[in-house]
């Protein structure tokens, strides 16, 4: 097929997810052919196809014979579609995910009733978000049910064309040709919309989504409130454990998986650092937790092992099983026979974490009756808790080595410390050495 069109290239199976090489190699953001720039447009066959919508690179997903409409060089057509403006003010605060930020905006936009509509996100809290940040919002654009969810081009854009090693000659043609045409952030700034809706990051707490639905946000401070944890049913739980049995609410998934959180590489760390501190403190992960780490990009093992934060995560059980969508998508794999049979034996109420975008009850595996969405650090947390009748914020993951209680917040990582990490070890070197070759 590659070979008998000049304009189809193919990217053979296990390379990663194709959301994730869009947005780090494939799309250049303004096209060049003989002599003529224009905008980069992407449609696609999976909902998820609005991930590169953060690089200000128009993004739908349609069905399969639009696509190959446009494969064979005709038009797709479609509905001229409402546009909203989203305007984002603040910053999120301290200790806050771009997870956290998207489970937040989710619940908020569904309520909005955004079907349909092609979103522009714009506002000072907007420039504040890397495209990494952004990249999370616009995955989850299906969640929350719009068809689009752009961000507009601008320094920010630019400097994650060059974290990602493209050529700085077309980082240049982007920004020149951006400017020109007026689509740059800073010409944009007097749009009027006829819709306009206001969300202010620094209103975000910590948040999950679930036990079913993405846009169904349960901020970790009301887990107990929610019933999903509590003082009585974690005494229950320890009370199983004790006893060699599987608790109540036992994870038996716990899954860093899906492009919406790993084509970020900040969200990335952060897992990895907590994986650290708690490594160093003598945390495990519980017995019965099937644990994995699954990218949707190869650099970001180059990047974790250039940080030395690989054998931290391979510790805490969550080792690279492979570069593609994996348990968000429902494919995790077999369980352990032995806890498959607990949990048909006992009609055990088990769960998985994984920091994906969809967790419709049935979706995640067959044994887990419900799933959390959770950012990729609250997800090695939960290995080492095990149970979602955990309160995650209260309770204590175990003891150190001098026998002193250790919680949530003694393992996570600070800002500063993330940041520190993403500045010195994710490097353009990395993203060259996995496409040069793939293309």
């Amino acid at each position: 097929c590659k070979t008998a069109f000049k304009i189809v290239d193919v990217i053979p199976a296990r390379n990663a997810i194709m959301h994730q090489i869009n947005l780090e190699k494939i799309s250049p953001v303004i096209q060049l052919r003989d002599g003529v720039a224009f905008p980069d447009t992407c449609v696609g066959t999976d909902s998820h196809t609005p991930h590169v919508d953060a690089l200000g690179v128009i993004a739908v997903g349609v069905g399969g014979l639009e696509a190959e409409n446009v494969m064979l060089r005709r038009a797709s057509g479609m509905r001229l579609p409402t546009i909203v403006g989203v305007e984002l003010t603040g910053a999120p605060p301290s200790g806050i995910t771009a997870t956290d930020t998207v489970l937040a905006l989710t619940e908020f936009l569904r309520q909005e009733k955004v079907v349909g509509a092609y979103l522009e996100f714009y506002g000072a809290g907007a420039q504040g978000l890397s495209v990494g940040d952004r990249a999370t919002i616009s995955n989850m654009c299906p969640e929350y049910g719009a068809t689009a969810a752009l961000f507009a081009i601008d320094a920010q854009t630019l400097a994650y064309l060059r974290l990602t090693g493209r050529d700085e000659a077309q980082v240049q043609l982007v920004e020149t040709y951006a400017k020109t045409a007026g689509f740059w952030a800073d010409t944009l700034r007097e749009v009027q919309y006829e819709r306009v809706l206001r969300f202010d990051l620094a209103s975000v707490v910590r948040n999950m989504a679930g036990p079913s639905n993405p846009h169904r946000r349960l901020p970790t401070s009301q887990l107990t409130e929610r019933g999903i944890a509590g003082a009585v049913k974690l005494e229950m739980a320890r009370a199983d454990e004790a006893e060699g049995r599987m608790p109540d609410g036992a994870v038996i998934i716990a899954a860093i998986t899906s492009c919406t959180n790993t084509s970020n590489p900040r969200n990335v760390i952060a897992a990895a650092l907590l994986a650290r501190n708690a490594r160093r403190l003598g945390l495990v992960r519980k017995p019965w937790v099937k644990t994995s780490l699954a990218p949707g990009s190869k650099a970001v093992e180059l990047y974790l092992k250039e940080a030395g934060l690989m054998e931290d995560l391979e510790a805490l059980g969550f080792g690279i099983v492979g570069f593609a969508c994996t348990t968000c998508n429902g494919m995790s794999g077999a369980l352990d026979p032995a806890i498959q049979q607990e949990i048909i034996d006992r009609g055990l109420y088990a769960t998985a974490v994984l920091s994906g975008n969809r967790n419709f009850d049935g979706r995640i595996h067959p044994y887990a009756k419900q799933a959390f969405l959770a950012s990729p650090p609250l997800v090695v947390a939960y290995a080492i808790a095990g149970t979602v009748r955990f309160d995650i914020e209260k309770d204590v993951l175990g003891t150190d080595q001098k026998g002193q209680p250790v919680t949530l917040k003694d393992i996570w990582p600070t800002d500063a410390a993330i940041d520190a990490v993403v500045a010195q070890s994710v490097k353009p070197e990395h993203f060259r050495q996995v496409y040069g070759p793939m293309f």
